[in-house]
């Protein structure tokens, strides 16, 4: 598989366990990403964060031939995952499928989680008010393109929405780990869970 990828996840301050979850699973089609950040922290967000994870693995491994050539496909899962977990604590939840066939990626998001396109112009994809297993809208499909080389940041709202871009332009051309502890020690908030999923596309 032509994809590298790391994940640096720390819990919040004095915590043992974190409450955001990842998930990262890849078929002959392409490479499924999550990043989960479930409400409050603690024992009780972690074990619904460990939860969401399986319930995704699950779901993915029982559909093979999951492939997003539809733009429902993504939205379907996230809605049967908001039904699944109804009345839970909640989530935000980023969904995104990288389709090797098509080169192209789909996502789906609620909450305060989010996906950013590195490079010399860093393109953000925001995800829809809402909680998952709560309450979510209608939702809308990002998508785009992606080539060779080409790096992307999934982050929990544990890491500040308002990146410095000058400090990162150097840093996202780091091993993908180097970039991932950067953007925690710079970035993070002490008084939440903090997770960054960083990914990179080399054929």
């Amino acid at each position: 598989m032509p994809f590298e990828w790391y994940s640096h996840c720390v819990p919040y301050l004095g915590e043992s366990e974190s409450g955001d979850g990842v998930f990262v699973r890849e078929n002959d089609w392409g490479l499924m990403v999550a990043i989960i950040d479930v409400l409050g922290h603690g024992p009780q967000a972690a074990h619904l964060a460990r939860e969401m994870e399986g319930y995704l693995d699950a779901r993915f491994h029982a559909d093979t031939s999951f492939h997003t050539q539809s733009a429902d496909e993504l939205p379907q899962l996230l809605e049967q995952m908001h039904d699944h977990f109804h009345g839970s604590l909640g989530a935000a939840v980023t969904l995104v499928f990288f389709n090797l066939q098509t080169r192209c990626f789909q996502g789906v998001g609620v909450g305060n989680t989010l996906m950013r396109k590195c490079g010399d112009d860093w393109r953000t994809y925001f995800s829809q008010p809402g909680v998952v297993g709560e309450m979510i809208p209608t939702l809308n499909v990002f998508q785009g393109p992606f080539g060779d080389n080409e790096r992307f940041l999934l982050t929990t709202d544990g890491i500040k929405e308002n990146l410095d871009l000058g400090l990162c332009h150097f840093a996202q051309y780091r091993p993908l780990q180097q970039f991932a502890s950067f953007l925690v020690e710079h970035f993070g908030k002490p008084h939440d869970d903090i997770t960054v999923i960083v990914l990179e596309y080399n054929v």
